[in-house]
């Protein structure tokens, strides 16, 4: 028992190092895609995205991060429509796609954030690389990452059919951060 509150003493007289959090702040970020299509390389961007980075110690600790699928831009009226579909993001029944990391590691001049992606409300574990840098004295949140469409069931349909659209979708973000 004396061992035990001597522990309490001495750790309450421990500084406590305090989360401190950034919004994820759109205004010049990009978070685009780009799969095959027939053979050629097909993109796009989503324009609605946003959530927080939280840094303890000098490290990320926490991320929680959303983008809204109905903000889908390829350049194409018609496609952007079928992607709002229900075939493929059924937007009216999934307005986001989101991502709250379990574990934040670094990795060399990366980092590496373990965590739930859930795209169309199928819950997946995903790794997402990225590095924490700095553009004009602001924080920056850059990578890339790959997932296969068909585990979160977007293409639905003949659009499950990989011989027109490729499952292999790379993910590629950038964003600065704003102190909350």
């Amino acid at each position: 028992m004396p061992r035990f509150v001597a522990f309490l003493f001495l750790s309450a007289a421990l500084p406590v190092a305090a989360n401190e959090c950034y919004s994820v702040d759109p205004a010049g970020g990009s978070v685009t895609f780009e799969l095959k299509q027939a053979g050629s390389l097909f993109r796009g961007a989503f324009r609605r995205f946003g959530g927080q980075f939280c840094v303890a110690q000098g490290r990320v600790a926490q991320i929680d991060v959303w983008l809204e699928p109905a903000s889908v831009e390829t350049g194409l009226p018609e496609i952007d429509a079928a992607l709002k579909a229900v075939e493929f993001f059924d937007v009216a029944k999934h307005p986001r796609i989101k991502f709250a990391s379990e574990s934040v590691q670094a990795r060399g001049d990366r980092q590496v954030a373990r965590g739930m992606l859930e795209v169309r409300g199928t819950r997946r574990s995903a790794d997402v690389p990225f590095r924490l840098g700095e553009s004009g004295g602001k924080p920056v949140v850059s990578g890339t990452f790959t997932l296969d469409r068909l585990d979160y069931g977007v293409g639905t349909g003949e659009w499950s059919e990989t011989r027109w659209l490729g499952a292999e979708v790379k993910v590629e973000f950038s964003a600065g951060l704003s102190r909350r």
